[in-house]
């Protein structure tokens, strides 16, 4: 009798960890980023390296604000998991939004590096490169995202910025027409200024 209720407590506690994940998933979908974070962390407690919890956790704390616990998630899943795209890539945005320019180039190389048809890591990679004035590489990196995705509105637009800086503007109104037609919003204040 003592193994029987054993063995439902250890079956009672199993369900109520993945409820919890379940939840988590619930409230994520829902956009109640804290209650989603609560009910990963209690999955967690018990499974502490289930990735899809971790990431989804570290995306509630960016959502909520909690940027220093969604970096400590995604580096611990990058741990587990060193070929973790999503996590990489996520740590590129929030390197991106602190101005760590030079570290989003080692996080969207490390993303190029598992899967260079990932167009999303080039356009980073090509903002960070923008951003620290190497024109030529981030062109470079604009065009290689544009040819894994010909409807990359905003990398069409920050081509074109680019080509403004090279002072190719005919090339870069192109683009920025090109980014209106693919319903950009910044598109037209490129447009007003440069294409008129």
């Amino acid at each position: 009798m003592k193994h029987v209720l054993q063995i439902f407590l250890a079956s009672l506690l199993i369900a109520c960890n993945s409820q919890d994940s379940i939840s988590g998933d619930d409230y994520f979908d829902d956009g109640e980023y804290r209650k989603a974070a609560e009910a990963y962390t209690s999955y967690l407690a018990t499974h502490p390296d289930h990735v899809k919890s971790l990431y989804n956790r570290g995306r509630s704390y960016e959502e909520i604000g909690e940027i220093d616990k969604a970096i400590e998630d995604f580096e611990k899943i990058i741990e587990i998991d060193p070929k973790h795209v999503s996590s990489y890539l996520s740590l590129a945005k929030i390197s991106y939004n602190n101005k760590d320019f030079n570290k989003v180039l080692i996080y969207t190389g490390s993303v190029i590096d598992l899967n260079e048809n990932l167009a999303q890591a080039h356009f980073l990679a090509g903002r960070a490169e923008h951003q620290l004035g190497y024109l030529d590489q981030a062109l470079e990196s604009y065009n290689n995202a544009i040819s894994i995705n010909r409807d990359f509105g905003e990398a069409y637009l920050y081509r074109g910025a680019v080509k403004v800086g090279k002072e190719r503007i005919n090339s870069a109104c192109e683009d920025f027409k090109f980014a209106k037609s693919l319903n950009v919003a910044e598109a037209d204040n490129a447009i007003d200024e440069y294409c008129k």
